[in-house]
């Protein structure tokens, strides 16, 4: 019962009392109490006093447990609400300890201090409208979806390494291929997984003009994913030219497969055999590992004499498969280089 509704239904039952009494005995009476002479006062408000008295000690013990019992459900409410705030700090892997009032609850809520949540399915959820908006943020995230985090509350509180922050560069990469460049300049600023993303990015969607700046940061393999794209640039938008290839191999520190697969690439896509035999006998002459890479080029445009010149430079045990070809050649049978010759034989007798 309400204080204010208790107050009034005692009054209004004192007042009862009083007059039931007055009507049934209008007069009046006196008594000592421990030698005290008490005034003469009617027998019904004698009457009433004492349930006067009892209505005024209710009234307090009500008082009491109510403002106790005000109290413990202000700590409840608290500890609720510090339940939602350790949920939350789970769910944007930033688990952090939240004290809680109730010693039972802080054992079983404890864990989330060294915990993180995935929410495997939201479909109707119930919960906060708080919890319910990073739920559907950290879903968006993990579909793929780029969300601007300066714009979500909870943005402030992840950490450098929070993995729901990666996981957005990422998807931040995928959905702008501008910004992958701008990862690649500012690389220090950003881990080492975000910014190999953004260099398997840039090397599929931009050019050799673009990406010439980059190409020690490219890296070997993803030059020759680079030059796969060549092969079916028809109209050359990438770019791709000698000086081009040049500029970019002499980046690496190259292999006999890696320059075998670079020959390849040139003849090709590059329509000036001379300079292409120049280009190789250089790295040739400087590099033993080149030479595979010199005699296919010297295949391919039937150049045999100077293959068996190149061949006679090395030992019989060397360069078997290309030995054995010109042997081919040379009596005259019809065999295709590629169907004798591929970058791993040509480089296994080297």
């Amino acid at each position: 019962m309400k204080a204010g509704l208790y107050i009034v239904t005692s009054v209004l039952f004192i007042i009862a009392v009083a007059v039931a009494t007055y009507m049934v005995n209008p007069s009046t009476y006196s008594f000592d109490v421990f030698g005290i002479h008490l005034p003469s006062l009617p027998i019904a408000l004698w009457v009433a006093l004492p349930v006067a008295l009892l209505a005024i000690f209710s009234f307090l013990h009500i008082l009491f447990y109510g403002t106790k019992s005000f109290f413990q459900n202000k700590k409840l409410r608290n500890d609720i609400n510090r339940v939602d705030e350790a949920v939350y700090w789970s769910l944007i892997k930033e688990p952090t300890q939240v004290k809680f009032n109730n010693q039972d609850l802080q054992r079983k809520i404890g864990l989330l201090a060294n915990s993180t949540l995935d929410v495997i399915n939201n479909d109707r959820l119930e919960t906060t409208d708080k919890l319910r908006e990073v739920v559907d943020v950290l879903n968006k995230i993990k579909s793929g979806v780029w969300i601007d985090l300066k714009k979500v509350k909870f943005a402030k509180h992840l950490s450098e390494n929070n993995p729901i922050a990666m996981q957005n560069e990422l998807n931040h990469i995928d959905s702008d291929n501008k910004y992958a460049l701008k990862v690649v300049d500012f690389r220090d600023k950003y881990k080492n997984e975000v910014v190999q993303k953004a260099l398997d990015t840039i090397i599929q969607t931009e050019d050799f003009f673009t990406l010439k700046k980059y190409a020690k940061d490219i890296g070997k393999e993803r030059f020759f994913k680079l030059l796969d794209r060549v092969k079916d640039d028809e109209e050359n938008k990438l770019g791709f030219s000698l000086d081009m290839f040049k500029g970019f191999m002499d980046s690496y520190n190259l292999k006999c497969q890696d320059y075998y697969r670079g020959a390849e690439v040139l003849f090709e896509n590059s329509e000036n055999p001379e300079a292409n035999l120049e280009l190789y006998k250089e790295y040739a002459s400087k590099d033993d590992s080149a030479t595979a890479g010199y005699l296919y080029l010297l295949f391919r445009y039937e150049m045999l004499d100077k293959v068996k010149d190149v061949l006679d430079e090395h030992a019989n045990d060397e360069y078997r498969a290309f030995r054995g070809l010109l042997t081919l050649k040379r009596a005259k049978h019809n065999i295709k280089l590629d169907e004798f010759i591929n970058e791993i034989n040509a480089c296994r007798w080297v």
